[in-house]
């Protein structure tokens, strides 16, 4: 097949990662593909393409020093916690002609990936206007559902039409966010696209959603590299890192910690509530906090339990180390539609407690995996960490055994590229 896919980051680190070993896989397997990204970089492998020039990346990377002394200060206050961040979904960054002419092929499918700042919905329907490709829509969060934000929380306006907005303090039924969803909504109504969830929870958003309830929508969970997250030897792990071989190990993170959606004041009230119930025993002296991520003011001086503080783990092998590590991942995200690093834990064989959020209820399953508890219920986040903490060796070895049996069936690489591929043969051949 020749395929094209679509990202605007990087796919050298963070988040772009995922389109490059999507990328890989295809060529692997003998498709022509073709990556096209938004930031120029002279170390793209063949077959990466940025739409921007040596030149321009310079003149943009001016611009963007200039926006954030300037500019940022003018633009429309928006609600952190929303991830705001398409306050004019309607604008084309790049002519669609001159994609398809830097892509140099003539596409049988085009894959979307990271939209944003580079591909609008009248751009997809162009390029399949003039290609006749199908166009398949992989969903990282909700943004491909909304009028501009990427976590709707308790907002139901991606149900009808969106309009006065929390994202950006709105009491207008008429506000941007409504004309950005009708945009969408003209333009989606006729591409033959197809939205790929990364979880049931996005599955479920999509299909209630007024923007793709009538379109194909499939599921196919994030995949994670199995050569790097696998499971090794903890206690080897934890001398490696400096721990004491014989603790026990509670690992937490994301990127900006202070985040009101990663649920850190949930995590802070489960952990309270569990050293008091293992006041005065064997197990509440011999618990160690393992976190990385950055903004840690507020958090580390209420942890009730000793830590260790990795900074940010920029690197897949750093990330992994600490899954390696740990006895138990704790995620208290209370608004995700993943996050990615429950599928890192699962895949290294380290059991998982967390809120009913985002993929929990694909991998998180109580008493196999881990402690799936209810949302916002510190209590039962604090119950599940110490079911898990408490495990005998044996029991805890086959909750291990099931957290990587269960990810390489649902998040290897092999399993994920082989269900887009047949996805994209049927579209073909229908």
């Amino acid at each position: 097949m020749q395929i094209l896919m679509l990202n605007c980051n990087t796919p050298l680190r963070a988040s772009g990662i995922v389109a490059l070993d999507l990328f890989n896989e295809f060529r692997s397997k003998g498709h022509n593909v073709k990556l096209l990204v938004n930031k120029y970089d002279p170390d793209y492998p063949e077959g990466i393409i940025s739409m921007e020039t040596w030149f321009l990346s310079k003149i943009n990377d001016l611009k963007d020093k200039v926006n954030r002394r300037i500019k940022f200060r003018k633009s429309r206050p928006t609600d952190l916690n929303y991830h705001y961040q398409e306050i004019k979904e309607q604008k084309s960054f790049y002519r669609v002609k001159n994609i398809l002419k830097r892509s140099g092929i003539k596409p049988d499918v085009i894959l979307v990936l990271f939209a944003k700042n580079f591909i609008n919905t009248k751009d997809m329907y162009e390029l399949f206007k003039l290609t006749h490709a199908r166009i398949f829509w992989l969903m990282y969060d909700m943004a491909p559902l909304t009028g501009g934000c990427h976590y709707a929380w308790d907002c139901k306006g991606y149900l009808n039409n969106c309009g006065s907005c929390p994202g950006i303090y709105s009491d207008d039924p008429n506000d941007i966010s409504r004309k950005n969803l009708l945009f969408k909504k003209k333009y989606i109504s006729i591409t033959d696209i197809h939205l790929i969830a990364a979880s049931e929870w996005q599955y479920r958003q999509a299909k209630s959603s007024v923007l793709f309830k009538d379109k194909k929508i499939d599921k196919i969970l994030l995949s994670v590299d199995n050569t790097i997250f696998k499971p090794l030897d903890k206690k080897a792990m934890k001398l490696n890192m400096g721990i004491d071989s014989d603790k026990k190990v509670v690992f937490f993170g994301a990127v900006y910690l202070y985040i009101q959606r990663k649920g850190m004041s949930y995590l802070l009230e489960s952990l309270k509530i569990l050293k008091d119930r293992l006041a005065g025993t064997d197990l509440g002296s011999n618990i160690l906090l393992l976190f990385a991520g950055r903004e840690t003011e507020g958090i580390i001086d209420a942890l009730p339990f000793p830590y260790q503080y990795m900074g940010y783990l920029d690197n897949n092998y750093g990330m992994a180390s600490a899954f390696q590590a740990a006895d138990v991942f704790l995620c208290p995200s209370i608004e995700d539609s993943g996050p990615q690093m429950i599928n890192q834990s699962i895949m290294c064989g380290t059991p998982v407690v967390s809120f009913e959020m985002g993929v929990a209820p694909d991998l998180v399953i109580s008493g196999q995996t881990g402690y799936m508890a209810k949302l916002r219920d510190s209590n039962d986040l604090a119950k599940g960490l110490f079911d898990v903490l408490s495990l005998n060796n044996d029991d805890y070895r086959k909750l291990s055994d099931n957290c990587r049996d269960l990810a390489m069936k649902l998040c290897s690489p092999d399993v994920q590229y082989e269900r887009i591929e047949q996805i994209m043969k049927n579209s073909i051949t229908n």
